[in-house]
């Protein structure tokens, strides 16, 4: 067999891998950006804030900038462009502030009652190029501006596992007349347990504490279950707690902020709302990552 043989097998093996490695390169790149599905609920008021995540290639010719959202000049962003590093991409996010303070000064009631609902936001890019892209659905709920208030929430924190909790002492005898969000399906479905735990006051004490969180997990019932209205003494303690739990990848690659709206009465002073805010932010591994890249291309 001649020497021209082998080298020309050598070039053809080399030319192979050098295509075969291209086309790995290519099948694991997305090409743009792309924004995760999103599901959340938020409030106009200054002070709250939500995020919007999105996946890069690290070698993009062009990266996001910022976002607006139209009808909110005084909005307020943080891009956080390399908020987790993979080894082809990065997951990135905008942390918004739509910072309206006016909302709830000389509103009518009837406006305060649903909320603006968003599904495309402008993208500004690196290179001075913008387009309207689809992110989900976000929810705007307006503010309201109750100064006076007989719940008064005195500790929360959330952890790795997409669990969290918030807990509050009742100031004023009241009654807890309804839970709601407009993403409660997701705990219908199973992929989100919400429990609700209203603790009676012990003899001598203006209300009886929580256990330390280190010895809390989800107790109370299932908001599902518990009987409306249910009345509350001054000096019980009142705690909301969740757990996150997806059941599939296509799920736990999407975005959730609910914005559970917990209504009091309270006897000649009316009915208000109090907000929890139940998030779940994504957290793939490398392999999870790879995953969704790959499906991704082929929607695009």
């Amino acid at each position: 067999m001649s020497k021209k043989w082998y080298y020309g097998l050598a070039i053809l093996l080399v030319a192979c891998s050098w295509i075969g490695n291209v086309w790995y390169y290519e099948a694991n790149q997305l090409g743009r950006t792309v924004f995760l599905a999103h599901h959340v609920e938020t409030s106009d008021r200054e002070g709250h804030v939500f995020d919007l995540y999105y996946i890069e290639d690290k070698r993009a010719d062009k990266t996001l900038s910022t976002i607006q959202i139209e009808g909110y000049p005084e909005q307020i962003v943080t891009p956080y462009p390399k908020y987790a590093e993979y080894q082809r991409q990065y997951l990135g996010k905008m942390m918004v502030n739509l910072n309206n303070p006016a909302r709830g000064q000389g509103v009518a009631e009837e406006l305060l009652k649903e909320p603006v609902l968003v599904r495309e936001i402008t993208a500004l890019y690196s290179d001075g190029t913008s387009e309207q892209v689809d992110v989900g659905e976000i929810y705007i709920w307006p503010g309201t501006y109750n100064e006076v208030k007989p719940v008064e929430w005195t500790s929360g924190g959330s952890s790795s596992d997409h669990s969290g909790n918030n807990s509050a002492v009742i100031k004023r005898p009241l009654q807890l007349t309804a839970f709601y969000s407009k993403f409660l399906d997701i705990a219908e479905e199973g992929a989100l347990q919400i429990y609700a735990d209203i603790s009676g006051q012990g003899p001598g004490t203006s209300y009886r504490p929580l256990p330390p969180e280190s010895q809390m997990e989800q107790s109370g019932m299932p908001i599902q279950e518990i009987q409306l209205p249910a009345k509350m003494n001054q000096g019980d303690s009142f705690r909301i707690s969740y757990q996150f739990n997806m059941p599939s990848r296509e799920k736990s690659m999407q975005v959730y902020q609910l914005m559970l709206r917990t209504t009091f009465t309270e006897e000649g002073q009316g009915t208000w709302q109090e907000d929890t805010i139940i998030p779940y932010h994504p957290s793939p591994t490398d392999k999870e990552m790879t995953a969704y890249v790959r499906e991704r291309r082929k929607g695009l």
